[in-house]
């Protein structure tokens, strides 16, 4: 059995689809002018953030890294002499 019948063609409200289109459109435009001034001020205060600190983030970087070589040495001769 063939179902000959032709299938009613689809009617779509055109204006209601624009407008969701335009809504669509304007709420993602609000969105990233939101996201881009958000972004804006955590920037600023990162900034803000690292200019009160006493020392750069690269110099502390490598004041711990000292501290880790001190520390790390310091534990291998400690394991050595127990070792003997």
């Amino acid at each position: 059995m063939s179902n000959s019948a032709a299938r009613p063609a689809l009617s779509v409200n055109r204006k209601l689809l624009s407008s969701g289109v335009v809504l669509l459109f304007a709420g993602s435009a609000l969105w990233l002018t939101g996201a881009a001034l958000s972004a804006t001020v955590l920037a600023q205060v990162a900034k803000q953030w690292l200019n009160q600190l006493e020392e750069s983030p690269s110099e502390m970087a490598q004041r711990r890294l000292q501290q880790l070589k001190a520390a790390a040495s310091a534990g291998s001769n400690a394991w050595r002499e127990q070792s003997h």
